[in-house]
């Protein structure tokens, strides 16, 4: 997986609106169209009475905001389904929230359609006004607490339209609150993230996504990926954390074409969590989030 591209899929997350309690602040996602991309405001002023004294810094250089797509060159291939890890990290900070959302570069029209994997933390909402073909991620109530001491991570996939539309930026805005249940000192970052369309057949020249799928067996501590490969190929694994960093490599080995499956065996470190098993072939990466417990 690699990280912190500036992509021409307009990616927005939307700043957070998060507080404790009262009827302008919201824990329960962000405001519709606010994550600073082309033509949008920010939850510091998107409602009257939200964030409006929160600080907005445009964290270019990702020192707050990290995006992780999952391929490795950043390219997408029309009508598959990828998967996006958001993580924002800020010391000293517990409660966190986001808005997201994917425009092309030629227009600043929506792009992809958004899929939910983790219903409890994100949601999808729809932009407002002129904006209303828009879609968005946001985090859920359940989604603002750390994950980590001074971070939070969110999850997601994103399919990619069925043409190429070219390049595609994600707009993503998070929030840094104070959580001292009032519209003051939150501190919102922004950033983007670009992609491009993929010169090659990309994951779908080797392998069936559909066919692809991995089970964890607690008593054994091993994973079990199943996939249908279209034809002989030398594939890698790598697993990385909820928060993008990687936990152990497996080398590459030569896989016969048909229905193929793995065993792989968790090192002791790897404990309880979410994690995601990237799948590697030739530079293309197939991505499955696996939950341990």
């Amino acid at each position: 997986m690699k990280t912190n591209h500036i992509l021409s899929i307009a990616v927005l997350i939307v700043c957070s609106c998060i507080t404790l309690s009262s009827f302008n602040y919201k824990t329960t996602g962000g405001h519709p169209s606010a994550t600073g991309g082309p033509g949008e405001l920010t939850c510091a002023n998107a409602s009257t009475g939200c964030h409006s004294s929160a600080s907005i810094t445009n964290d270019n250089t990702n020192l707050v905001n990290t995006l992780t797509f999952s391929t490795s060159d950043s390219s997408y291939v029309p009508g598959q389904t990828y998967t996006i890890l958001l993580q924002t990290k800020k010391t000293g900070i517990t409660k966190f929230g986001f808005e997201i959302g994917a425009l092309t570069t030629s227009g600043n029209s929506n792009a992809g359609t958004w899929v939910i994997t983790d219903a409890a933390r994100t949601h999808t909402i729809t932009g407002t006004g002129t904006l209303s073909t828009r879609k968005y991620v946001t985090h859920s109530t359940n989604g603002t607490p750390q994950t980590a001491p001074g971070v939070d991570v969110w999850s997601f996939n994103w399919k990619a339209p069925s043409t190429n539309v070219g390049n595609i930026k994600f707009y993503y805005a998070t929030n840094c609150t104070n959580n001292n249940a009032a519209n003051t000192g939150d501190q919102l970052f922004l950033s983007s993230f670009q992609i491009h369309p993929s010169t090659g057949n990309g994951i779908a020249e080797w392998v069936d996504e559909s066919e692809f799928n991995v089970y964890a067996d607690q008593e054994s501590h091993e994973l079990l990926v199943n996939y249908m490969l279209k034809k002989e190929c030398e594939l890698s694994y790598s697993i990385f954390d909820s928060q993008g960093k990687a936990v152990q490599n497996i080398a590459s080995a030569t896989k016969s074409l048909g229905q193929n499956t793995d065993k792989i065996n968790l090192s002791g470190s790897i404990s309880n969590g979410i994690y995601f098993v990237n799948l590697n072939i030739a530079n293309n990466i197939l991505t499955k989030k696996i939950i341990l417990q």
